[in-house]
């Protein structure tokens, strides 16, 4: 990735409030805030995405959340090629850092709604909701 923007992670605007809830430090109770980072947060997105097969656009309102060096080189990187690899069914996806980014943002922007969906309160504490999430996919 380049430092001219390339490498910035972005979401839509009108979702950046929810990142931030899941990830509110200020009521750092795990079982009702479950996420640390809005990498992970984002992670899970792309996930529940990607399994939904799902994409959806970035609008023009866009909201940068993190850099790609923080996502992991040997834990989120491998997922993010795979995804990218899989959707656009090319191996020439992989020698463009900028074209993955793309493709998972879509599927996070997708995945957000489902994430929230699936870690409503009213459904229990959303750590539970979580674990039971991971388990089903299992």
């Amino acid at each position: 990735m380049t430092s001219h923007g390339s490498d910035r992670v972005q979401i839509e605007t009108a979702v950046h409030e929810v990142y931030k809830q899941l990830t509110d430090n200020a009521r750092r109770n795990v079982e009702e805030v479950p996420f640390l980072t809005m990498k992970d947060v984002f992670m899970w997105s792309v996930a529940l995405g990607y399994a939904s097969n799902t994409r959806k656009k970035l609008k023009k309102s866009r909201q940068q959340i993190f850099h790609w060096p923080q996502f992991d080189a040997y834990q989120d990187v491998p997922v993010l090629k795979a995804v990218a690899l899989t959707a656009e069914r090319d191996v020439n996806v992989l020698t463009s850092p900028e074209r993955i980014l793309r493709i998972v943002e879509e599927y996070a922007n997708a995945g957000i709604h489902d994430l929230v969906a699936r870690l409503d309160p009213d459904a229990g504490l959303p750590l539970n909701n979580l674990l039971h999430l991971a388990r089903s996919a299992e």
